[in-house]
């Protein structure tokens, strides 16, 4: 699978919105670079949670960016794919510690999904049955 480099969470605030700004780098292999030629796709996932408690990497899912494909195209040796998303969402929608004057902390877990290999085994199928005397 490909691998995330440098991500990076930052915000702007508005009145009553929160503007989300996500960015990453996608590496990807030569040999997914071949695959993806091949019509395999990927897609990004971007998953926003409130982190309880602060520091950790668990939390309440908030919210999900829209579906991204990442253009990957086939050739040699690996590409780095620079990913920027952005999300607007009412300050309310992040309230993730609803005590007045409690902070919110808010992370975004980054996935990349593949489509298009195989499944790493096919269905079962049995032969016919043979009954031993």
């Amino acid at each position: 699978m490909p691998t995330i480099n440098t991500p990076s969470l930052t915000h702007t605030i508005v009145g009553v919105n929160v503007t989300l700004t996500v960015t990453y780098n996608a590496v990807f292999t030569a040999f997914e670079r071949q695959l993806a030629g091949l019509g395999m796709t990927f897609h990004e996932h971007l998953d926003v949670f409130g982190i309880d408690p602060p520091g950790s990497l668990t939390g309440t899912q908030l919210a999900t960016f829209p579906l991204a494909t990442l253009a990957v195209t086939a050739g040699a040796g690996p590409q780095t794919i620079a990913r920027s998303a952005q999300m607007v969402m009412t300050r309310a929608a992040l309230d993730e510690d609803p005590a007045f004057g409690n902070p919110d902390e808010i992370s975004v877990k980054i996935r990349i999904h593949s489509i298009g290999l195989p499944p790493p085994f096919t269905p079962d199928i049995f032969t016919n049955e043979e009954v031993l005397p």
